[in-house]
């Protein structure tokens, strides 16, 4: 009988186990869907010959109530989450009042590591990444004002499990991809080597 009742309480310590096993690795993903919108994007760049440095945080993340560690506070110092692009261009073509440029590259996003800064482009890499994609731009640039809108495609390659608050989340699938726009401006009395600044949406495709 001593033996039966030994038997069955390392039997249901197992069960417990596993069943805190299960929920300690229960997570929760933010699906990329078709037309949803999924995140929002301020930024800034530095071009450099035919290279292109994106540096900047989300401002929104589709199922998450909030993306910044304060309250009252939004904007790069606060953010938990953020965006950094690297890409290279590979055809630059002028008409008239217009420049297109479209580029190839990746995009990375990060859980923060602590607070980024404008003025220290590095400080926006400094986190865990957490979400990568291929990227492919294309920017058309007004010349008269050096504003421009871009379209960019984006195709998951990596997602990374990451925890907030004590939830376990993943950023998008795998193979999923999403499409951004951005609205920006070049030059506009930017600090030294920063070429412009921008602000986006990004939403799911099929």
């Amino acid at each position: 009988m001593r033996a039966k009742q030994v038997l069955g309480m390392f039997v249901a310590m197992a069960v417990l186990a596993c069943g805190t096993m299960s929920a300690a690795q229960d997570v929760t993903t933010l699906p990329i869907r078709e037309e949803q919108q999924l995140y929002e994007i301020m930024a800034e760049f530095i071009n450099n010959g035919p290279a292109n440095h994106q540096f900047g945080y989300l401002a929104d993340i589709a199922g998450l109530s909030s993306v910044f560690s304060s309250t009252t506070t939004k904007d790069e110092s606060t953010a938990l989450f953020t965006y950094v692009v690297d890409a290279q261009n590979f055809q630059v073509v002028t008409h008239g009042a217009f420049r297109i440029t479209d580029r190839v590259g990746t995009c990375t996003i990060y859980l923060n590591n602590g607070p980024s800064d404008f003025n220290n482009p590095a400080s926006f890499s400094q986190g865990t990444p957490i979400q990568v994609s291929t990227y492919r731009q294309t920017v058309v640039v007004r010349l008269a004002d050096n504003t421009f809108v871009s379209t960019n495609t984006h195709a998951i390659t990596k997602v990374e499990t990451f925890s907030l608050n004590g939830v376990n989340y993943r950023l998008g699938q795998f193979g999923k991809s999403f499409r951004s726009t951005y609205s920006g401006v070049v030059g506009l009395n930017q600090p030294p080597l920063v070429t412009g600044f921008f602000a986006g949406t990004a939403v799911g495709m099929k």
